[in-house]
């Protein structure tokens, strides 16, 4: 079955029970409409990924700090 989830490693464990798939997927499709709807969450966690995403760039063994001394 194609899908587009990035299942977690324990997903396919024998120790994991159908009710902890069922908690899993139904967090997962909340999260993906919550994204889709643009909701407060929606925004918070883009601003969360945008900042993680300039801390990246920022890094100095990413960016040349020289002209900055």
């Amino acid at each position: 079955m194609a899908t587009d989830y990035r299942f977690p490693t324990w997903f396919w464990d024998e120790d994991t029970t159908d009710e902890d798939r069922h908690i899993w997927m139904t967090q997962e499709r909340c999260k993906r409409q919550a994204m889709r709807q643009n909701t407060p969450w929606a925004r918070a966690v883009k601003k969360q990924i945008k900042r993680q995403q300039r801390r990246l760039e920022a890094r100095p063994d990413t960016v040349s700090v020289a002209n900055y001394r």
